[in-house]
């Protein structure tokens, strides 16, 4: 697909999803503002069907990155380092966006300079349905784990700035967490549409189950909760001052009921442990 004023990169990865991926780029030309472009990175695909559908989209006029098998993070880099827009949206091969996502994303990231990552909601489809509704930024929640998905609109300065997709997470997954962390981390603010701009599938042998599987989850955690124990730390600490000065507020109503009553459900507390 040719353009003469992209504004947005649509990067898909995709490793043996022949299958999927023709759904995820409908769902992405559904937009009725040619100022899109659509990168696919075959991560070194090995299924015949989805070789063949590979070929088939290069012979459409299609931008197919062929690269050997390198994983998630590798993959997305190699279709960012080519995009031409200064936003990227990175869209996983078995999902789909809104017809509104990409002029809604770009809208908010041109008003808001600050503004480095829109997400918005989702909806599940596959083995499971219903709204996938997300909280506001808090990085205190996000500290504790991702709940912002890969398919969120970012600038690629943003991209930049943290470095790129960690390549060497020891396995494949969590890296979204890892990488909004490096946003939030160089100060970016994050912009949350309350509204569904996205299509989840949920099927068996994804890759988030694979990351789910306790022992791969401890080694992720730990390789993420290390990197940025920087921030921890920091947010430890403020986490810290705000219970202190709750404590304080109590200390001068000692003589208050809802003082009293506080006391006494910490001793019921402590029993009880």
């Amino acid at each position: 697909m040719q353009s003469t004023h992209i504004r947005l990169s649509v990067i898909i990865p995709c490793f043996n999803h022949g299958k999927f991926i023709m759904d995820a780029i409908s769902s992405v030309e559904e937009c009725q503002e040619k100022v899109y472009e659509i990168i696919i990175v075959n991560d070194g695909s090995t299924d015949p069907y989805t070789c063949e559908v590979m070929e088939q989209l290069k012979k459409k006029g299609y931008s197919v990155v062929e690269q050997e098998n390198l994983g998630l993070s590798a993959a997305r880099n190699s279709g960012i380092k080519l995009a031409k827009g200064e936003y990227i949206l990175p869209l996983d091969s078995d999902n789909k966006i809104r017809q509104n996502y990409i002029l809604k994303g770009i809208q908010i990231l041109d008003n808001f300079p600050e503004v480095g990552v829109v997400y918005g909601d989702a909806e599940y489809f596959g083995e499971k349905s219903g709204l996938w509704k997300v909280p506001e930024f808090d990085l205190r929640m996000l500290l504790l784990g991702n709940y912002i998905d890969a398919c969120a609109v970012f600038r690629k300065s943003v991209w930049v700035n943290c470095g790129y997709y960690d390549t060497e997470m020891p396995k494949i997954g969590y890296e979204d967490w890892n990488f909004w962390l490096d946003v939030a981390k160089n100060g970016w603010k994050f912009y949350h549409i309350s509204e569904v701009l996205f299509d989840y599938r949920v099927r068996a042998g994804s890759m988030v189950s694979a990351c789910n599987i306790p022992e791969n989850q401890k080694l992720l955690i730990q390789y993420v909760t290390n990197k940025h124990s920087d921030i921890l730390r920091e947010e430890y600490k403020k986490l810290y001052t705000d219970f202190h000065l709750v404590y304080q507020e109590l200390q001068k109503i000692r003589n208050h009921s809802f003082y009293k009553i506080y006391k006494f459900l910490s001793k019921i507390y402590s029993k009880k442990r």
